[in-house]
């Protein structure tokens, strides 16, 4: 669209009163300031185009409730932004935004804000004046510090600030009383303060890829969280304190440093998805057995080297994945995981298989190449399910004449086995 034909536009808008303008993908490198007329708009909508700045006539639009200007080149914002008193939706991502002029905090009526993926550095402290709103995206940029002032958001809800710089928070984020989704992804965080305990109604944390090498234990005050995600930090250990987060539904704490994990865990009894793989654990605590609600376990590239009896109990497992560690037996009682159809148990060191894996009726991936398996008992035959039988780079001579069918319909993999033929 030229400069003609959007002025012929905005005069026409004018003219009919009209409270919505789409001037979306039009390919507009600039507004007129004629934009600031139509003074009956409650929808912009700006996404789109190569616009690189706003003209300050956009302030004269206070009946605006939406301003969507994504996917633009801005890389700045009139102060008069801030005299949009009515603005509930403002949409700025994918842009080349530096800053956020302190005039936003006067947008007293905005309840959702995005400028996720820009090039802010840091929020004006005036964003703790924005007491309505409640989503604040502000993912990928470079922040490195949150403002104390950003305590003061009363009725947040959902924040994401993932793809940040930040390496603290401040002890004010413990204020935000009604946030429930708190997305902390791909920082640089070296610690939690004490006052996120606040957090009460927090039900989701994402904590992955930080630098986190312990968590406070008053972060076990977070006593409605069902969701917690710590995967790729440095943890050595979890406090004691966790097993006090008995609403617990995830647990994700794969590729840390953990060594072991403490008795408390075992309180967790509402836990369904469990993933600590990529750790150093060498065993696990006899409470793990009471997590019988488990659905998914995963235990895989670790140091363990027993099928731990406990796991034996949690018979409502469909994936477990103990692949990658220095297990070399299998106990009998493994046949009471009668709801498994996943199971990995690749690059172990077993031995031998006992008879009762034939119990696991409902199997339909099993992984057990290169272990040192020199045979297979036959009650495999009875996984009537089985689509996939993993058992490449073993030393097996041969297979059991019950399994004939299978490798007919080349549901065996047995690639590098002595196998006779």
């Amino acid at each position: 669209m030229n400069q003609r034909e959007l002025a012929s536009l905005l005069a026409k808008v004018k003219n009919d009163g009209s409270d919505t303008l789409d001037l979306s993908r039009e390919g507009l490198e600039s507004l007129p300031p004629e934009l600031g007329d139509l003074l009956n708009l409650v929808e912009l909508d700006l996404t789109g185009n190569r616009l690189t700045q706003l003209p300050s006539e956009i302030g004269n639009l206070t009946n605006l409730t939406r301003l969507n200007a994504r996917n633009n080149q801005l890389t700045s914002l009139p102060p008069e932004l801030g005299d949009l008193a009515n603005l509930r939706g403002l949409f700025l991502q994918e842009n080349q935004l530096s800053d956020l002029p302190p005039q936003i905090g006067r947008l007293r009526n905005l309840e959702r804000l995005n400028s996720s993926n820009n090039k802010l550095t840091a929020l004006p402290p005036e964003i703790g004046n924005l007491k309505r709103l409640a989503w604040l995206y502000l993912a990928d940029n470079a922040i490195a510090e949150l403002p104390s002032e950003f305590g003061r958001l009363s009725a947040l809800t959902d924040c994401y600030l993932q793809g940040n710089k930040l390496s603290s928070l401040p002890s004010e984020i413990g204020h935000l009383a009604s946030l429930t989704e708190l997305q902390l992804d791909r920082n640089n965080l070296t610690e939690l303060p004490m006052g996120i305990a606040g957090l009460t109604n927090l039900n989701v944390i994402y904590l992955r890829e930080n630098n986190l090498a312990d968590l406070p234990a008053q972060f076990a005050g977070l006593a409605s969280l069902t969701w917690l995600y710590l995967g790729g930090n440095n943890l050595t250990e979890l406090p004691q304190e966790i097993g006090s987060m008995t609403r617990l539904q995830g647990l994700y704490i794969e590729n840390n440093r953990l060594g072991k994990l403490p008795p408390e865990i075992g309180n967790l009894t509402n836990l369904i998805w469990l993933y600590l793989e990529g750790n150093k654990l060498t065993g696990l605590p006899f409470s793990i057995g009471n997590l019988t609600q488990l659905i998914q376990l995963n235990l895989r590239d670790n140091e363990l080297t027993d099928f731990s009896l406990e796991i034996c109990n949690l018979d409502a497992l469909v994936f477990l994945d103990l692949a990658f560690n220095k297990i070399s037996s299998l106990p009998p009682e493994m046949g009471n995981l009668t709801a498994l159809n996943e199971l990995h148990l690749n690059d172990n060191r077993i031995r031998e298989l006992p008879q009762e894996i034939g119990d696991l009726e409902e199997m339909i991936d099993l992984f057990l190449s290169n272990n040192r398996l020199n045979k297979v008992p036959e009650t495999m035959s009875n996984m009537r399910n089985l689509e996939r039988l993993y058992l490449s780079d073993n030393l097996l001579t041969e297979l059991p004449a019950a399994l004939g069918d299978m490798v007919e319909q080349d549901i065996v993999l047995l690639d590098r086995n002595p196998l006779s033929e």
